[in-house]
């Protein structure tokens, strides 16, 4: 007999979903590398680029496509002169080819630095909340409680997706340190969506034990909206304007009124936990 709760999963199962509660969801996305065609995020209006647009906040910082580049560029040696350099320039480079449509930035950098990132460690434990792998989510169901409800069976879970996103936000902004130093606050900061997914799960009921693998899809925009720019951006590139705030002004005019498509950045980190089935 063949009992599918204690084998070996055929498919990666979803298990558990975050996503930003501030989001203005307005375009969804298909990835079709790394998602099934029943998940797509939907993102805000920082996914959305186009020509000639009317700028809402000042008069710019340029007025032709090489002017407002070189611009740009000044927040990489702002925001990640301390480390990453090079894998935040490859960023802002993919940006920088113009693509004609919206596509994925994946790289196995930016996922070992997810990976080893202390709120993204906290996210992939409470995401499981197993009482051995601090730390837990209390009080709420999370992927540990909902096989628990299904009688430790994966395949009838019902998914949490109450979970709260992470962010790559250590350190301050002002002084340059932590994730603002090393290019994560500028590549990414806020997280939007996160997908967790099963790749194997077994479960051993002689020794109240399962062993599971979790595949974790982290996703955002790399791409500016009207309230970035009014928040970050700069009227113009004046005497006292500051070179961050010109540079961020250059990003959002190369996006909505030059046609740079924006990217949609995708980390992924894989975890492995043995767990007491209690």
């Amino acid at each position: 007999m063949l009992n599918l709760n204690f084998c070996k999963l055929l498919r990666p199962k979803l298990v558990a979903f975050a996503q930003d509660s501030y989001l203005d969801t307005t375009a969804e996305f298909i990835d079709s590398e790394a998602l099934p065609s029943c998940v797509a995020p939907i993102f805000g209006p920082d996914l959305n680029y186009g020509l000639r647009r009317k700028i809402p906040y000042g008069s710019g910082v340029g007025a032709t496509e090489a002017e407002l580049k070189s611009k740009i560029l000044q927040l990489v040696n702002i925001f990640a002169s301390d480390a990453n350099t090079d894998l935040t320039s490859d960023l802002f480079n993919s940006f920088l080819k113009k693509n004609n449509e919206v596509k994925v930035f994946s790289d196995q950098r930016l996922n070992t630095l997810a990976s080893n990132h202390q709120n993204i460690k906290s996210f992939c434990n409470r995401a499981l909340s197993a009482p051995e792998h601090p730390p837990i989510t209390a009080g709420q169901k999370r992927i540990h409680q909902a096989l628990k409800n299904a009688n430790w069976s994966i395949e009838n879970i019902n998914v949490p997706i109450n979970l709260g996103v992470p962010a790559f936000n250590n350190g301050t902004p002002f002084l340059r340190s932590g994730d603002y130093g090393n290019g994560l606050g500028l590549m990414i900061n806020g997280i939007q969506y996160v997908y967790v997914f099963s790749t194997s799960y077994n479960y051993f009921p002689d020794i109240e034990k399962y062993i599971i693998n979790l595949d974790y899809y982290f996703y955002d925009v790399f791409g500016l909206d009207d309230d970035d720019l009014l928040e970050f951006g700069a009227k113009g590139d004046g005497l006292f304007s500051r070179a961050d705030s010109v540079g961020i002004t250059a990003w959002w005019q190369l996006q909505h009124q030059f046609g740079y498509a924006p990217l949609v950045t995708r980390c992924k980190v894989s975890r492995s936990y043995e767990v007491t089935a209690i």
